[in-house]
């Protein structure tokens, strides 16, 4: 197999995700705002804009009411890491409706990192919406293969269901930007009509590889690295990887706001590994 740049793939190694766009900053401050409403203040009240983007991201991940506005709103953030963050929370989110924000703001942006973003974020929501199922519970003409999610795993050694839980909402949110492809979880009916239309099923297991943690100038470094196996039938094509990194301050960083790094740390990886994987999954589909 070969990649878009002429060099040979290992059959197992579809896809290796580069470190994270978001390697992120987080602070004690946001990581006991657990909940919505916390984070919704920080992301419009918080002076630090490492505070800012972890709110950013928890919305985008944890999909509460209100989420979509408020993200739009920090579009117009004064500091292009939250507007970046804002912009990727938006993608994660999944709602379409978030597409003209994201257009506007992509018209009077002068950064050309967050107009990068913007304009991902915009692709990634229209992909989703071109390969949903339509309005009479059909799949769309533009699949080209579905994708359903299979086990997730955790053999990282960090103890809980907290990062397995993280993976599939994360890994969820991804498949459904990649290009081509129908998620479907369990829907019986849409998977006939692809077997029926001869559309290839990919099944993606996912795993947390590592969870690491260092201490670098008086910050906490988190180190996430995951994998999904690719599966059609129940043959194994190949695998995507990614990795990410975040950070926080080492000196009041709470167990609640490690955790905190850590999900962000999983969520940014899978992030990675899925960037792009539309190249290696239409390998995998043939």
């Amino acid at each position: 197999m070969w990649d878009s740049d002429g060099r040979r793939l290992s059959r197992r190694t579809l896809c290796s995700g580069a470190l994270a766009l978001l390697a992120l900053c987080a602070s004690p401050r946001v990581a006991l705002a657990q909940d919505p409403a916390g984070a919704l203040r920080d992301l419009t009240e918080s002076s630090d804009f490492r505070v800012r983007v972890s709110a950013a991201l928890y919305l985008g991940r944890t999909h509460p009411v209100g989420a979509r506005e408020a993200l739009e709103h920090a579009l117009s953030d004064a500091h292009p890491a939250v507007r970046v963050a804002a912009a990727s929370a938006l993608a994660t989110l999944g709602d379409s409706a978030a597409i003209a924000a994201l257009a506007r703001r992509q018209s009077t942006e002068s950064s050309a990192s967050v107009k990068a973003q913007l304009q991902s974020s915009i692709d990634e929501l229209r992909r989703g919406v071109a390969t949903d199922s339509d309005a009479t519970g059909k799949l769309s003409p533009a699949v080209r293969y579905v994708v359903r999610l299979g086990a997730m795993h955790n053999p990282s050694g960090v103890r809980g269901d907290e990062l397995k839980r993280v993976l599939q909402i994360a890994a969820r949110s991804r498949a459904r930007g990649i290009h081509g492809a129908a998620l479907v979880d369990a829907d019986a009916a849409l998977l006939a009509q692809a077997t029926a239309r001869h559309i290839p099923i990919l099944t993606l297991d996912g795993s947390v590889m590592q969870v690491s943690e260092s201490r670098v100038s008086g910050s906490v470094q988190v180190q996430a690295r995951v994998e999904f196996a690719v599966r059609r039938e129940q043959t194994l094509k190949g695998t995507l990887s990614g990795a990410a990194t975040t950070f926080g301050s080492s000196q009041t960083l709470s167990d609640q706001g490690r955790r905190q790094l850590q999900d962000d740390a999983v969520d940014g990886a899978v992030q990675s590994a899925l960037r792009g994987a539309d190249q290696g999954l239409a390998i995998a589909a043939l």
